[in-house]
């Protein structure tokens, strides 16, 4: 932590050397949401979204927020408040627990158009409310949306939710549901216990999602052939498991606002969004599902995840190579791992958990930086592994990939079984917080 005086100065620099237009961008992109997030959250949720909320520059780590910050460091400039991140928080869209309070976290620059930006704040004042909603849920990947019959159904499912999205007519309208929640089933036919699983990401991702897009919607006159084009661009993504539910959520969620007007009342905790859409569709079913995918383009899309499989397959082997069977450096960390990615790359690595190309990770032993090759992280959220470096005595430690800003006082050590471990150097055992 800053000594005060040294704060304001390390503060008073970073806000000058800012770009000046980003900061204009920044603090008209946060008036403009707090000036709707009262009656926009309570139109959608019957819930305010509005909150403390910050602004964070990820490069300079200047900071405009909503109200005066917890340690009083931060200066009031016209509406809003300015300063720098404690360095204790790394700088991410998420919700953090600063003073005995919730606070909506969001990452600067903000996208250049105004939708984008209102639909990243709002998503992400929504991860703020949303335990208190009952709608909070697990965010881990569907290993099987990496699979080819997963993604193959999948891919699917989009081009009838864009379908339905696009069209004026009712029959198609509902037609194209029917033909997406064919396809789900299909999928889940495949996958057990797939429908339980994309549902828990679709509650905790999807509903966020629905909430920013839903209310760029609604201020910025744009129509909703924006998210079907959003949903027909996705089909180009290479990983689907952490990010799909930022596509179909909002997808699922606006075709219910046509169909089932006051469907949020009923999201709660265990139900759904596919059972709401279901339910709205009074039973309604296309035919079987590979009757339906002809007119999808079935064959073209099932012929290009077969080549796509055996590409994936190419890098689980080299995953295995170099995570499992090579050297390691294991950071460990118990409930306090904070973590920044980008969830279009994540990638399922079976028992072993999750493989993040790039990504930064923070805990009580530093900062990780991931920039390729990439990293691990265990099921359990707790650890995480990359390839051993050449030499665990340079400052920051370097190795394939990674570079490591070590807190004062731990160590990288020889673990059993092969690889590194880092510890406490007064503690002489495993990293424990």
């Amino acid at each position: 932590m800053f000594r005060r005086c040294l704060s304001a100065i390390v503060t008073a620099c970073a806000i000058a050397n800012a770009q000046p237009n980003d900061e204009v961008v920044t603090e008209r992109a946060l008036g403009r949401f707090l000036s709707i997030c009262e009656a926009q959250g309570k139109a959608i949720w019957k819930a305010s979204l509005c909150g403390p909320l910050i602004i964070v520059n990820r490069r300079t780590r200047s900071t405009v927020a909503s109200q005066a910050d917890p340690d009083a460091k931060f200066t009031k400039r016209g509406s809003v408040y300015v300063g720098l991140l404690p360095e204790k928080f790394e700088p991410s869209n998420t919700a953090i627990d600063w003073g005995g309070s919730k606070w909506t976290m969001v990452m600067a620059p903000l996208p250049a158009d105004p939708f984008s930006q209102l639909s990243l704040i709002s998503h992400e004042a929504f991860h703020r409310v949303q335990g208190e909603l009952g709608l909070a849920s697990s965010d881990q990947p569907n290993a099987h949306l990496d699979s080819e019959t997963g993604r193959l159904w999948l891919r699917m499912e989009l081009r009838a939710l864009a379908r339905a999205l696009r069209t004026e007519n009712d029959r198609e309208l509902r037609e194209s549901i029917a033909d997406a929640l064919a396809f789900r089933a299909r999928r889940y036919s495949l996958h057990p216990g797939a429908r339980d699983r994309e549902a828990s990401l679709e509650r905790q991702e999807g509903l966020a999602e629905y909430t920013g897009v839903a209310i760029a919607l609604h201020e910025t006159g744009e129509t909703v052939s924006r998210v079907a084009r959003t949903v027909e661009a996705f089909e180009d993504s290479d990983a689907y498991a952490r990010s799909f539910a930022y596509v179909t959520g909002p997808a699922q969620g606006i075709l219910l606002d046509r169909i089932s007007p006051g469907w949020h009342a009923r999201a709660r905790a265990g139900v759904s969004v596919e059972s709401l859409l279901i339910a709205a569709m009074n039973a309604q079913r296309a035919g079987s599902a590979e009757t339906s995918a002809a007119r999808y383009g079935f064959r073209a899309v099932a012929a290009a995840e077969r080549d796509r499989e055996a590409q994936h397959q190419a890098l689980l082997a080299s995953l295995t190579k170099t995570f499992v069977n090579g050297p390691t450096l294991t950071l460990s960390a118990p409930g306090n791992l904070y973590r920044t990615f980008n969830p279009n790359e994540l990638v399922p690595f079976g028992p072993d958990g999750t493989y993040y190309p790039t990504g930064t990770f923070r805990a009580k032993w530093g900062k990780l930086q991931v920039d390729s090759v990439g990293a691990i992280l265990a099921p359990d959220n707790m650890s995480v592994r990359v390839s051993a470096p050449a030499d665990t005595k340079g400052q920051p430690m370097k190795g394939p990939g990674w570079t490591l800003e070590l807190t004062p006082g731990w160590t990288a050590r020889p673990k059993q079984g092969g690889g590194f471990e880092l510890i406490e150097a007064n503690a002489g055992s495993a990293v424990h917080q």
